[in-house]
């Protein structure tokens, strides 16, 4: 029974992982919905292919205070290009 605890635990954690973000994810995009709408589907769907919390959660810092859509994707593009 512990291993199935086990699998079952970290099934959850992933799941949890995957909520978490989905949602940041949401909220750059509402943000940027917010102030530049409509937000290209490239933009959308480069977001959407984000994994990583830190990089989103600073991508929705930068969408907040950014002077516009071409500076964001400027961003974007810089942090999601390998250096």
């Amino acid at each position: 029974m512990p291993i199935l605890s086990n699998i079952g635990r970290r099934a959850m954690e992933a799941a949890r992982q995957q909520g978490r973000q989905f949602a940041r994810r949401e909220i750059v995009l509402e943000v940027l919905n917010d102030r530049f709408n409509p937000v290209p589907p490239a933009v959308t769907e480069r977001i959407n292919q984000i994994s990583d919390l830190a990089t989103l959660k600073q991508l929705c810092k930068r969408g907040i205070s950014i002077g516009s859509l071409a500076e964001f994707e400027e961003v974007l593009e810089s942090m999601l290009t390998p250096h």
